[in-house]
């Protein structure tokens, strides 16, 4: 889990060895210099503090060094390390000089580094050994086995006093320096585990493919972190109505609505205002995609805004977490609809300009590229022996003519008005596609020769029935798979050949291809 990570995961572990590393130092250093300026901390010979204090900073950096070569636990060392410069540190004071040394202040001055630089778990276990040691030393001077220097202390001595004022105040520095480093802990790691999950939750959003799937990555995502028991996204469209992109935990797909802004009242007021919204009593609204979610829920609207076509995320609040979502929950939830505005922004940009690299930027058909991969995997179907396949070829009569007698804004307006009568006769899952100039194909997956025919003469009356912007007929050339073979170039070219038959007996009819290998006739410019 993010929350139990500790804080060594915060901030780097060598990292901290090497900021005690400096510490270290720099408490001995003091040691000596104490020694030099005041004469209270002379408990012992220069000499002896000097070499003791060099050497005991050389010795454990040698330690550490050698311990990181062997791969063990450098958190191991850390803490060993600490409580041995406590005891170095009681010997320079206390054990040299007595409990009325002044250098016994350098032991809380290490006691609040630790707890800031290691963690405040180390910082009560050092003040407590701290603690030990102390009484522990007062202890063995009262037995005689070790005498300090300075002023005897016996228990229950009016200097003892002093020994207990100390002990309150070590206690006193370690609940509070340790209080605050819990604090900061505390913070450090929840808003490590709030990048992360941003960071994861970014990372499902970039691989999750169109608008739908994102926004449904999105609700799933912040259900596992946070626990969300419901929720929609919805999509504000041109016209300015509300689409649902996604929902989760609730009866409510893509298909609902669209729902205008006027019913959805407080999602249009909240991404036009772009700023999110807690809403705690739900039925003291009548907004229209409030309403999905229970009686009393506690609803957070966040806007997904990139521009004025944007949407809104909204979630509940689970019941479970308390009554109020924390404003940092909130927050969060604005970076996550944040990315994935950009992410669905991008994704929709993406469907735009494949859908540009396949459609006829004049009629809105697939193109020519389109229709031959389409008719590449309706061919390989038919030669596997999966059930056959019709083509009709497509030409405008006289289009030459028409272009030079209306002009060529005309003939533009007839090639769409065609594309559009052709487009709404088709059967379901048959293709209509731009072939090139005024040539159109239409792909017909299990049309065979009879059927073929006579959809490609309803086509045929249709558009000579349809009014346009002037009066236009055209010719059809039929062909199916497997009759007339089964790979597209085949198929086109019988096509072809049936359409040239079609105009060669005078336009506006509709010709079966008869040849399996049929040997293609382009319609010359006299014809056309």
């Amino acid at each position: 889990m993010l929350g139990s990570k500790r804080i060594h995961d915060l901030v780097p572990l060598n990292e901290r060895t090497r900021m005690m590393e400096g510490v270290r130092a720099g408490l001995a250093t003091l040691v000596i210099v104490a020694w030099l300026t005041v004469p209270a901390t002379r408990g012992t010979s220069f000499l002896t503090l000097a070499l003791a204090a060099g050497g005991y900073v050389a010795v454990i950096a040698i330690a550490q060094r050698a311990w990181i070569r062997q791969g063990l636990s450098l958190a191991l060392f850390f803490g060993v390390a600490v409580m041995l410069d406590a005891a170095a540190l009681a010997w320079a004071s206390y054990g040299t000089s007595g409990v009325d040394s002044p250098l016994r202040l350098i032991l809380i001055l290490q006691l609040i580094t630790v707890s800031l630089v290691g963690s405040f778990r180390l910082g009560l276990k050092l003040a407590l050994f701290q603690v030990w040691m102390l009484l522990g030393a007062v202890y063995l001077q009262e037995l005689g086995v070790r005498t300090l220097g300075g002023e005897r202390v016996s228990f229950g001595s009016p200097e003892f006093r002093t020994v207990g004022l100390e002990l309150a105040l070590t206690v006193l520095v370690a609940a509070v320096t340790t209080g605050f480093a819990a604090v900061n802990e505390r913070e450090l790691r929840r808003r490590r585990s709030d990048v992360e999950e941003l960071a994861a939750l970014t990372m499902r959003l970039d691989d999750a493919e169109g608008p739908l799937a994102i926004a449904g990555t999105l609700l799933a995502g912040i259900e596992e972190l946070h626990g969300t028991p419901r929720g929609i996204v919805v999509r504000r469209c041109e016209a300015g109505d509300y689409a649902v992109l996604a929902a989760r935990g609730m009866e409510l797909t893509a298909d609902h609505g669209p729902f205008t802004a006027e019913a959805a009242s407080l999602v249009e007021m909240v991404r036009s205002a772009g700023r999110a919204a807690l809403l705690v009593h739900r039925q003291a609204h009548g907004d229209a995609l409030l309403t999905h979610f229970p009686d009393g829920a506690r609803l957070a609207l966040v806007p997904l805004a990139i521009d004025d076509s944007a949407g809104v995320l909204i979630v509940e609040h689970p019941p479970e977490a308390g009554s109020r979502m924390q404003h940092r929950i909130l927050a969060l939830l604005s970076r996550y609809a944040a990315h994935a505005a950009i992410v669905i922004r991008n994704a929709e940009l993406l469907e735009r300009v494949r859908a540009l690299a396949t459609t006829d930027g004049l009629t809105g058909l697939p193109n020519r590229r389109h229709l031959d991969e389409a008719l590449d995997r309706a061919c390989a179907q038919v030669a596997r022996g999966h059930g056959s396949l019709g083509v009709l070829m497509i030409d405008v009569d006289h289009f030459k003519k028409l272009n030079d007698t209306h002009g060529h804004q005309v003939g533009d307006e007839v090639l769409k008005h065609v594309a559009k009568v052709l487009d709404s006769e088709l059967r379901a899952g048959d293709m209509v596609a731009r072939y090139g100039g005024e040539e159109f194909t239409v792909v017909m997956p299990g049309a065979q020769g009879v059927e073929a025919k006579g959809a490609a003469e309803r086509l045929r009356c249709a558009i000579e029935l349809a009014a346009g912007p002037v009066d236009v007929t055209v010719s059809v050339g039929v062909a199916w798979a497997p009759l007339h073979g089964t790979s597209r170039v085949d198929l086109v070219a019988s096509a072809d050949a049936a359409l040239y038959e079609a105009k060669q007996r005078g336009r506006n009819c509709t010709a079966l291809a008869k040849t399996i290998d049929p040997s293609p006739h382009p319609v010359d410019a006299q014809v056309n």
